[in-house]
């Protein structure tokens, strides 16, 4: 019984290690991990997501336009 108890034990530190370490950015070979700043500015200057900022801005633009028109 005893034995069972240490075995679950070990498991449950294993798994508690594992997903503690789970949200941390992969390191590749020789390179340091990618900072939280470096992927917010890499996914910022993205040209998918700048063409969506333009997007939203457009839209939202018209809408506000079509709001303020329809109040007189």
């Amino acid at each position: 019984m005893r034995n069972k108890i240490i075995v679950v034990g070990l498991i449950a530190a294993v798994i508690y290690y594992r997903g503690a370490r789970s949200h941390r950015p992969v390191k590749s070979k020789g390179k340091q991990p990618e900072t939280l700043r470096a992927q917010a500015e890499r996914l910022w200057k993205d040209p998918k997501t700048t063409k969506a900022r333009k997007k939203l801005v457009k839209n939202l633009t018209a809408k506000a336009q079509d709001l303020a028109s329809r109040r007189g």
